[in-house]
């Protein structure tokens, strides 16, 4: 059976339709824009950093309730 790597959950910020976040491995900052409005209500989705290709679960806040 494979080996799970377990990902790390980073929080981000909201900044309109843009989510910035940081890579916790090594500290770039990383944005993920969202493209459609279905994107922009989910509560966590899962990104890679530009730099070391490291897989995180991004964790956002939510505006609505």
């Amino acid at each position: 059976m494979a080996k799970q790597a377990l990902k790390s959950v980073v929080v981000g910020t909201h900044s309109g339709y843009i989510i910035r976040w940081t890579c916790p491995l090594c500290y770039s900052d990383n944005v993920i824009i969202n493209r459609t409005p279905a994107e922009f209500f989910k509560a966590s989705r899962d990104s890679s950093c530009r730099q070391c290709r490291k897989r995180s679960t991004i964790a956002t806040p939510c505006f609505h309730k």
